[in-house]
């Protein structure tokens, strides 16, 4: 965890200070007073994007719509102009009232400032001149510059959440920035028509731009409140479950949990894992099936009692295979009461039969039920339900998944 947090540290004062290197020999020079106010419009501009940027689903990065805009001021007035104000016209409130660490605040002018300075070079290389553009080879060569601007800056972020979250970049990759790319490239055209526009004009026209950027935005944010209402529809199922026996209030979230840190422990990928921490808030809730007569039940079950009770796994298989966002959970519901020897329900699967999830979920599901008061036994001591794990491992679950729930409990108890 330290070499991480090093890593971090090194990796975002590194890019700082490359940045800062970059600002030291790229001072701008302006011709006339109509060229700086040409420039501050602009400038204002890009910050009014970065007042409305987008945040990432993971970790407090966000996504500007204000890049064409940067990449205007870049093609008309140079390198220099353009990665001062990358530097300084993204800064934020948020950035000057100390709500975000120095740190972070200077990586990303060093961030903006390096990716600036790479869509110059490559624009440069191709088309050789700055101050205008001309149609075909000066929008093939904003294209690619702009393409180098942006994947650079999707690498870097990528990796310093990477670093932050202590996880991995195909993680980070895929949640964060693989989905909004190409909304990102389908802004190129606009950039390019900004600079022909301006240098046919004015800076003024730019206002008209905001629309289409606008529209980007709202698509972007659209994707994250979808996701968030997702997981708070799973959290809402799970408390609205746990409402109806008082005995099992946080059962579900404690499951969630359990399942998470033994996905991670079995080197499931973060997105397996953040999928299986969903599905473990809902692992029962096929219960909503059964009447509160029988859910809320202090003696043991008849026969008949029983076969509907069990049941539940499969009602709550199907209501997650009808939510598009945990529907591939669907088969850790439906075989959670499976067991490693075959005795389980409801297929009565066995070994690696067993899908991983469910096997997950199990060994959670089953540890939390021994650790909490029920209406009809006391609650276990940590100790005592690891040894009761360990007697069960091979019979009722894996034992690779015991091997890695007495790790995490040992953890757990280690922080007590």
């Amino acid at each position: 965890m330290e070499k991480r947090y090093s890593l971090f540290n090194a990796y975002v004062w590194g890019i700082a200070g490359l940045g800062l290197i970059l600002l030291a020999t790229h001072i701008p020079k302006f011709q006339d007073g109509y060229c700086l106010l040409d420039v501050l419009f602009i400038g204002v501009m890009v910050a009014c994007g970065e007042a409305v940027a987008v945040p990432f689903p993971r970790g407090k990065g966000t996504a500007s719509m204000a890049t064409p805009l940067m990449f205007t001021a870049i093609v008309l007035y140079g390198p220099a102009i353009g990665m001062w104000m990358a530097a300084l016209a993204t800064l934020r409130k948020r950035d000057l009232s100390g709500e975000v660490p120095l740190g972070v605040v200077l990586f990303n002018r060093g961030m903006l400032t390096l990716c600036a300075y790479v869509f110059a070079k490559v624009y440069q290389f191709v088309y050789g001149e700055f101050g205008s553009i001309e149609f075909p080879r000066g929008l093939f060569a904003f294209i690619l510059a702009a393409s180098a601007f942006t994947l650079l800056n999707a690498i870097l972020i990528g990796k310093g959440l990477a670093f932050q979250l202590r996880t991995s970049f195909a993680s980070i990759w895929r949640r964060n920035i693989a989905w909004m790319l190409p909304n990102m490239f389908a802004l190129f055209p606009v950039g390019a028509l900004m600079v022909l526009v301006v240098q046919q004009t004015s800076p003024l026209v730019l206002v008209f731009f905001y629309l289409p950027l606008l529209v980007t935005r709202v698509s972007l944010q659209k994707y994250i409140d979808l996701w968030d209402t997702y997981s708070e529809m799973a959290a809402a199922l799970s408390i609205a479950l746990d409402a109806r026996d008082s005995y099992t209030h946080g059962h579900s979230v404690r499951v969630s949990e359990y399942s998470y840190k033994l996905a991670k422990r079995l080197g499931l990928s973060d997105d397996e894992a953040e999928l299986i921490k969903y599905v473990g808030l809902l692992h029962d809730v096929g219960k909503v099936g059964m009447s509160d007569s029988l859910l809320k039940k202090e003696g043991p079950f008849t026969y008949d009692e029983y076969e509907m009770m069990k049941k539940h796994s499969e009602i709550g298989a199907d209501i997650i295979k009808a939510m598009k966002f945990l529907g591939k959970g669907e088969q850790w519901v439906r075989h959670h009461h499976e067991r490693w020897d075959g005795t389980g329900f409801p297929a009565g699967l066995k070994g690696e039969e067993i899908p991983l999830g469910a096997r997950i979920i199990a060994c959670a599901d089953a540890f939390d039920a021994m650790t909490t008061d029920r209406p009809y036994k006391e609650k276990m001591s940590f100790e005592e339900a690891k040894r009761e794990l360990l007697e069960c491992s091979g019979t009722q679950f894996d034992p690779k998944v015991v091997e890695a729930m007495i790790q995490i409990i040992d953890e757990d108890l280690l922080r007590k």
